[in-house]
């Protein structure tokens, strides 16, 4: 996972989002985007989550960044705080690999949709703050099991549940909810915030949960290439 603020990857913690600095990991010597990158790759992880904060908060983009992730051979799925559809351009551009559809910022479920023009995998992020979903537009707020039957109706590919509020605190990820969820679709189910390390993740995949988010857990050295390779061995 790749928070990144003028072309610095940051530590997300919270979902404050003025608050994050940047990320001091035992994976890379500096916080630049590529070289946290480069180290993800070096554990054996493919595929990349890569939040441009800037698109998200409306202050500018990522896309110089972008580029050199996807250049190093990472398979990106890129959230930039999307409210329409037409604003993917760029980054489709790139050579991203996945768009993220988040809760968040999307305008309406009518742009996932539209979305689907690009021919890639669509990833509906339900972000979650208190176990409520966190929306600015009126059509997309709502109770979670709606907000998740609207966006597999939309035609996304997968769904993220994405914990703000647990982000960065290693204070376990809700495991209530991704029970819950899983009842409610058929879709492979990402889960992002409170990792704390290998046990999580152990328990996460017994779940049937298809993916998780990793970023504090792997930069304080909880999770590293042997326990990775354990999770991705066993059935």
């Amino acid at each position: 996972m790749l928070d990144v603020r003028e072309g610095t990857a940051v530590h997300a913690v919270g979902g404050r989002r003025r608050e994050y600095r940047p990320v001091r990991s035992v994976l890379a010597g500096d916080s630049s985007p590529l070289s946290l990158a480069r180290a993800y790759l070096s554990l054996g992880l493919r595929e990349i989550y890569f939040a441009d904060l800037d698109a998200i908060e409306g202050t500018g983009e990522n896309l110089s960044s972008l580029s050199e992730v996807v250049r190093a051979g990472a398979e990106v799925m890129v959230d930039a705080g999307f409210r329409r559809a037409e604003e993917a351009k760029p980054y489709v551009e790139r050579g991203v690999r996945k768009l993220v559809v988040a809760t968040e910022t999307l305008e309406g479920f009518g742009e996932v949709e539209r979305a689907r023009a690009y021919g890639l995998p669509l990833v509906g992020s339900v972000d979650l703050r208190g176990g409520r979903v966190v929306a600015r537009s009126r059509e997309v707020r709502g109770p979670v099991a709606r907000v998740v039957q609207a966006l597999e109706g939309a035609g996304v590919s997968e769904l993220l549940l994405l914990n703000l509020d647990r982000v960065g605190t290693s204070t376990g990820p809700n495991v209530a909810l991704c029970q819950r969820v899983l009842r409610l679709t058929r879709l492979p189910l990402l889960v992002g915030g409170g990792v704390r390390g290998v046990g999580d993740l152990r328990l996460l995949k017994r779940m049937g949960m298809a993916g998780v988010l990793l970023a504090t857990s792997l930069h304080l050295g909880r999770v590293g290439r042997e326990e990775l390779e354990e999770i991705l061995r066993d059935p």
